[in-house]
């Protein structure tokens, strides 16, 4: 891997509040890389509701280690079927 853990947190983080949403909040549970594929970081948020309660979750964001790139799981697949024949 050529992205360290932080570097992933960090583009993970930056991922998820691009949009940030006044009404919940993103948690950090852990990033790790992904049981997946060793090409991805995994990078897990729990939803919560601004008076804490879990909205729901976990939320997976993906972190191409290659790209270096954030991504959603559906992002993800997308991609991963896109470039398959490449």
């Amino acid at each position: 891997m050529k992205l360290t853990r932080e570097k992933a947190e960090q583009l993970a983080l930056d991922y998820v509040n691009k949009d940030k949403n006044k009404n919940f909040k993103l948690e950090l549970i852990e990033v790790g890389v992904s049981k997946i594929s060793m090409k991805y970081w995994a990078a897990t948020f729990e939803v919560r509701t601004l008076e804490e309660d879990m909205l729901e979750g976990p939320l997976l964001i993906l972190v191409d280690d290659d790209l270096e790139k954030a991504m959603s799981l559906d992002e993800a697949v997308e991609s991963h079927i896109a470039n398959r024949g490449k």
